[in-house]
């Protein structure tokens, strides 16, 4: 290994570590910190310091394959219709308009056509993220979004094709049908081989039981199937990407992405690094007005269209608002885009540094909108109520649809019908008690009223929502939704219109167990905890302990953790 390559290396990780270090001291996300961290190393760097552009694939690479392998196929199936669809039209509404902005602002048309197909892509690997922290991943805007990604992603493939075309090449119908074939063959090849082929080398590997080998194992994997996707001529990164969605259905799934995570995040670190030195100084110094009107231009225009697709779909209130914010940034496969059109020398070095310094932004500005969502959502519904027309559509209810609150008397509420309140309703529909469910997911809504159950389509945390459900007339509301905040909501909510009723509500974490305690509900259900008291329970049994004994141990762990205080 040369002296150069060593200290190159050397710069980038302390570049990187610097950047974020920062990042988590100001509490932004770590890879807002390795962007800016790249862009400020570029200022002071010449442009041939690092030669890092195959490190910096490898980390697109790896990133892309963990994120794949992050995702279910069998879950998205329930969406992919609503998603195929969502996302197409997105794509080309997206891309028309931005090609027109682009134009305005005096981009020749095939810079403007390729920077209008990046900028229609969102970032699969920064949503997905940012649903998993957030534990939104398996809600229905979690669902809709990582459908809408998977849609995006495939349709990389025929945007590289499209660029290709610009070049020059031939447009002819045997060969368009070529490569479109070609496409059509590396999918085939990688489902096939994620299915029966792949699974079966982890589900052996994993027998030697060495971490070591199924690292290697993985990694050969993900870096394989890279290279056959360029042997297709297809981005590397695209094939990692449906290799890792195709094994995310093997048992061995979660045993991979153990152990490729550490190399990924050291690899993913320097591919961001790398993009903020794509950012040259020269050409982006005089253009940064342009920059930022074209950033804050493509997020806003990206939410109103994802956001009235939303609508189209039959997704209203909280879900649409989510689905517009949470993919209004432009993703990592538009580098791809907009390297390989810059090295075919179809665009100049300005539209790239322009094209790619506003992805950049978007993708910092990202965290912040996204985690204000709640209250952006709040803002519209109050600008809204003066039309009853536009208010339907974020409130996430049809005042026709609701039922008679009066009719309502001494019954249930179940807020959020998924794992935990299918259960709870399973249980009183055995037990012959009255009950109605408040869901937004409008699968479930119809399913519900095929079985004759009562059910409301709308957000509990509307006020009018839990009017419709006779909450003033309710014995007890048990608040199954994950949302964190949309718990909170709904409880500080029920209060103010029933301050009798009792509440019960399920909690993920410890610190959601503390928030909520705080707010003095009668009961508070915390998945992880009754399924450790259980294990506790069968431990304490099968080591000889009598009944009274094991009541007495159980009721001293429930009154431990009921008295924690919160910090």
């Amino acid at each position: 290994m040369s002296l150069d390559f060593s200290r190159d290396f050397l710069i980038l990780i302390a570049t990187a570590l610097t950047g974020g270090i920062v990042a988590k001291f100001i509490k932004l996300q770590p890879f807002v910190g390795f962007i800016v961290a790249g862009v400020v190393a570029r200022l002071f760097l010449p442009e041939n310091a690092f030669g890092i552009e195959k490190v910096a694939e490898l980390g697109l690479i790896f990133l892309l394959f963990s994120t794949g392998l992050e995702l279910s196929l069998a879950r998205l199936s329930k969406v992919i219709r609503i998603s195929l669809t969502g996302a197409s039209v997105q794509i080309v509404l997206v891309t028309l308009v931005s090609f027109a902005l682009l134009k305005m602002f005096s981009f020749d048309s095939t810079s403007a056509l390729v920077l209008s197909l990046g900028f229609s892509l969102s970032s699969t690997a920064i949503v997905v993220k940012t649903l998993i922290d957030k534990d939104e991943a398996n809600s229905i805007h979690g669902e809709v979004m990582v459908g809408w990604l998977l849609i995006q992603d495939l349709a990389v493939i025929p945007m590289v094709m499209i660029v290709g075309y610009l070049k020059g090449g031939d447009l002819s119908f045997l060969s368009v049908g070529f490569d479109v074939l070609k496409a059509v063959v590396l999918i085939g090849i990688t489902i096939i081989l994620g299915k029966i082929i792949f699974p079966r080398i982890l589900h052996l590997v994993s027998y030697l039981k060495s971490r070591e080998l199924m690292l290697m194992t993985a990694t050969f994997l993900a870096i394989g199937t890279a290279l056959m996707a360029y042997l297709f001529g297809i981005s590397p990164a695209i094939g990692a990407f449906i290799a890792g969605v195709v094994i995310a259905e093997s048992y061995e799934r979660h045993s991979v992405l153990s152990e490729t995570r550490p190399l990924r995040d050291l690899f993913v670190a320097i591919f961001f690094v790398s993009l903020g030195f794509l950012v040259t100084p020269t050409y982006i110094i005089p253009s940064l007005g342009l920059v930022v009107v074209l950033t804050l231009s493509v997020i806003i225009l990206k939410a109103i269209i994802n956001f009235i697709v939303s609508i189209f779909l039959g997704y209203h209130g909280r879900t649409a608002v989510s689905v517009g914010i949470g993919l209004s940034q432009i993703g990592e496969f538009s580098f791809i885009l907009f390297t390989l059109a810059k090295n075919l020398e179809i665009i100049s070095d300005k539209s790239l540094t322009v094209g790619v310094s506003v992805t950049l932004l978007s993708l910092i500005i990202f965290p912040i909108l996204y985690k204000n969502v709640p209250k952006i959502w709040d803002i519209f519904k109050i600008l809204s109520k003066r039309s009853a027309y536009f208010y339907r559509f974020f409130a996430g209810w049809d005042r026709k649809m609701l039922p008679d609150e009066n009719a309502l008397s001494g019954h249930i509420i179940i807020c959020g019908y998924g794992r935990v309140g299918g259960w709870v309703g399973k249980a009183l529909d055995d037990i012959k008690t009255s009950y109605i469910v408040v869901d937004y997911d409008q699968r479930v809504v119809n399913t519900l009223k095929q079985k004759g159950t009562d059910v409301i389509y709308g957000d509990p945390e509307e006020r009018d929502i839990l009017m419709a459900s006779g909450i003033k007339n309710a014995k007890v509301i048990v608040v199954a939704i994950p949302d964190r905040i949309a718990q909170e909501a709904i409880i500080t909510q029920v209060q103010n219109l029933n301050p009798s009723v009792k509440i019960i509500s399920r909690v993920h974490t410890d610190d959601e167990f503390d928030r909520v305690k705080l707010l003095r509900v009668d009961k508070i259900v915390q998945p992880e905890f009754e399924a450790a008291m259980a294990i506790i329970k069968s431990i304490l049994y099968s080591q000889g302990k009598n009944k009274e004994e094991v009541s007495n141990l159980l009721k001293s762990l429930r009154l431990s953790k009921a008295m924690t205080k919160p910090d």
